[in-house]
């Protein structure tokens, strides 16, 4: 995978070098990245002015304008806040922060999806700078090569590490918890092509793979490897939160279930790029938009994320004086399933349900306009992204694409079963297509149903988010999706396209055994291009979701499409 270091020299009144350069994969944690490609860039509402040392302490740097700004997958409320933080624990200082839900078991196989707990708790061996896959550095490890034929990786440990229960993190300690990880769930490991892994000494630890993994470095930076004390295993079981213990810049403190957990600033952390300034954080578990709201007003909590659009705006003409930010969740496209749906099997039904839809005025009716018509079925600007100009609104032709294959609106009827969470959607979409004569019949999900109808096929379109796509995992959704065995199979064209299909689980094939992200990715792409073509699924509306941090903090950065609060960077 190609990487990218840059060097960022700011000296009173003289002058700023950027040089970039092919990595070696040695380990970085000082300077400023390459500028990304644009994407959305995140709105800031409202903001309160830095105060007086934070402006005397900007003098000492010049600033560069935000290099990574109109990233969905990364939102940064201040850039000179970030260039000027500091690089220690701040005594006394505590963050309340609204959790979005209870984490009963805080093991990281157990929690990999809880972003805001795990990235501030656990490590993997390397891990990217600003979220980003192309500049990837080390962690714990703080070097690393490869063989030629890319299956033999051997990384160089940082010598001094210890986990937060004062236990020695070197090469014995890390093939240990590798150990532990294995026997929670074999594909936690063998996902990644990973075939085994060896201590040679404290500081040399080897990883064979079976075959090469273009994904294989972004996995050591989080998900499924990361790093939990072996010791603390040991002693009180893979299924005990005490167990708890990684390197990491905080550590758990103390949690009561559905109540809070507390982490507090790790006293010895190594890493100067993560170096953790507030000293205690209360995740305060909620469950309730609203209550968050109310929290925030009155100063219970001074942080939290909303995806409520009225909880929004309710802030604003409260006069909440905080920082209120606003960006753009996950792509959630639409999928049409042709085994359920039989008009489906025909390539202009697929795209006169397009052409009857209209987006923009969902967005209105849903979002106020604050969402993002996709125009395309991943996040814009993300790595697997493809634009397409084939997603519009055009009702005439949607009748004459029908009329092309002898079919009337009225001819296509199909169930649509719809839980909570996604109800406002599917309405929207049911009434823009009964109005033009489809037939729709709608079914709400029984709440005591524990079985979602898109894991045995039994729906008609899907929309969702959850299917495990990002800017840096664009290969993981047709892992779910795609394969005749697939978990939640989205991808139906093995009933209408045979051909079409072997052309898919060739790029799927190709995804798996990549040697380099570049290559990996012309292939992901090359599936969407396929789906996209074909009309198997089609963009919708990626919706707002807003970020809120009191004026008391500084330097609130988020991570991934679920904008996760990296706690590292905050400071008073």
């Amino acid at each position: 995978m190609r990487k990218y270091r840059s060097v960022l020299c700011a000296l009173l009144a003289l002058f700023m070098i950027l040089s970039f350069c092919g990595c070696d994969r040695t380990a970085g944690d000082e300077g400023i990245e390459e500028p990304s490609e644009p994407a959305e860039t995140a709105t800031e509402e409202s903001t309160t002015p830095s105060d007086e040392t934070a402006k005397e302490a900007s003098t000492a740097v010049s600033i560069l304008p935000n290099p990574f700004e109109g990233r969905s997958d990364l939102v940064i409320l201040n850039w000179e806040e970030y260039m000027t933080r500091p690089h220690e624990i701040q005594p006394g200082t505590v963050l309340n922060y609204a959790a979005p839900y209870d984490v009963p078991s805080q093991l990281p196989w157990n929690c990999p999806s809880e972003g805001w707990l795990v990235d501030n708790v656990y490590e993997g061996l390397l891990y990217m700078y600003m979220n980003d896959p192309e500049d990837i550095r080390g962690c714990i490890a703080e070097s690393w090569t490869h063989s030629d034929d890319y299956l033999t990786w051997t990384f160089q440990i940082r010598d001094g590490i210890k986990f937060t229960d004062g236990t020695v993190c070197d090469a014995y300690a890390i093939a240990k918890a590798w150990n532990h990880t294995y026997e929670m769930g074999h594909t936690y490991i063998t996902k990644n092509n990973i075939s085994s892994w060896e201590a040679k000494s404290e500081k040399e630890f080897v990883v064979q793979l079976s075959t090469p993994c273009a994904y294989f470095e972004i996995a050591l930076c989080g998900d499924y490897l990361l790093v939990a004390s072996p010791c603390a295993l040991a002693l009180y079981g893979t299924d005990d939160n005490r167990a708890a213990v990684g390197t990491g810049p905080y550590y758990i403190d103390s949690y009561t279930s559905g109540v809070s957990i507390v982490l507090k600033a790790s006293q010895n952390y190594y890493l100067k790029e993560k170096m953790p300034c507030i000293e205690t954080v209360n995740f305060w578990i909620f469950r309730e938009q609203e209550a968050i709201e109310r929290a925030l007003l009155i100063g219970d909590i001074d942080s939290g994320n909303i995806s409520n659009l009225e909880s929004y705006y309710s802030l604003q003409k409260k006069g909440y004086d905080g920082k209120l930010v606003q960006t753009i969740g996950n792509s959630a496209p639409l999928w049409f399933n042709a085994k359920k749906v039989e008009a489906f099997q025909t390539h202009e039904v697929r795209e006169a349900i397009c052409r009857f839809i209209d987006f923009n005025e969902i967005n209105n009716e849903l979002y106020d306009g604050r969402g993002l018509v996709q125009d395309g079925i991943w996040a814009k600007g993300s790595s697997g992204y493809v634009q397409t100009d084939q997603f519009y609104y055009d009702p005439d032709e949607g009748q004459e694409l029908l009329a092309s294959v002898g079919l009337e609106p009225s001819d296509i009827k199909f169930e649509v079963i719809y839980s909570d969470y996604n109800k406002d959607m599917y309405l929207a979409i049911h009434n823009k297509l009964t109005k033009f004569g489809v037939r729709i019949d709608l079914e709400q999900l029984d709440p005591k149903y524990n079985l979602m109808p898109e894991f045995h096929g039994d729906w008609s379109i899907y929309y969702s988010s959850v299917m495990g796509y990002s800017n840096v995992t664009p290969y993981s959704p047709w892992t779910f999706i795609l394969k005749p065995d697939a978990r939640i199979k989205l991808c139906w064209q093995d009933i209408y396209d045979p051909e079409l299909y072997e052309k898919m689980l060739d790029e799927y094939d190709a995804i798996h055994t990549a040697t380099t992200w570049d290559y990996m990715l012309t292939r992901c792409k090359q599936l969407t291009i396929y789906v996209q073509d074909d009309f198997g699924a089609i963009g919708s509306v990626q919706p707002p979701e807003f970020m809120v941090l009191s004026k008391v903090f500084k330097n609130g950065i988020y991570f991934s499409e679920r904008h996760d609060i990296q706690l590292y960077y905050l400071y008073q």
